[in-house]
């Protein structure tokens, strides 16, 4: 069985218990900071979930680290319950589908704002605002500087991208220019 079958099984699953005890919201909090802490040390996660010679408490504590505090019992068993199905080297491609599942039913956007430098609370509120007017749904926002945007911003929400960088605007005047 593939891997993409397996996750989205597995976080189906999780995803329904969850909504039956009313913990999605505390699950996807969960999976959120394991997905994070997870990118951060991918190589490391990688090495220590597939090696079947780390003890599957081991691989439990690990995984509930990366997860963090306050963790719901639901995750907690959840977590416990792939370790025991040897399921470890999945517990990111379940984590990404259930936070799939869990915006689609929110109605929330994935979005990500790269800036040149840090911008006022109020402007990532009118750009949220924007976002909301625009698509009917609610930001999930993620920001991240970049100075060589020397000004604007990038806006990357789902599978789209508005650039409204300075950067962005002297590489397409300089792509004119070369016609």
């Amino acid at each position: 069985m593939d891997n993409g079958r397996i996750s989205v099984r597995y976080a189906r699953a999780l995803f329904q218990t969850a909504q039956e005890q009313g913990c999605e919201d505390a699950v996807y909090d969960g999976l959120t900071r394991f997905a994070h802490n997870y990118l951060l040390a991918i190589s490391q996660f990688n090495e220590v979930l597939a090696d079947p010679i780390v003890a599957q408490e081991e691989k439990v504590k690990l995984m509930e680290m990366a997860a963090g505090e306050p963790m719901h019992d639901c995750l907690k068993q959840f977590i416990t319950f792939v370790a025991e199905q040897k399921r470890e080297d999945k517990m990111f491609l379940i984590a990404m589908k259930y936070m799939e599942m869990y915006r689609e039913k929110h109605n929330i956007l994935s979005t990500l704002v790269t800036t040149a430098t840090q911008l006022p609370e109020e402007t990532y509120d009118k750009i949220k605002a924007f976002i909301k007017q625009t698509f009917s749904a609610d930001a999930e926002m993620e920001v991240h500087i970049d100075p060589s945007l020397i000004g604007g911003f990038i806006l990357d929400i789902e599978n789209s991208r508005m650039d409204a960088s300075v950067a962005g605007q002297l590489n397409a005047l300089k792509n004119k220019l070369k016609q």
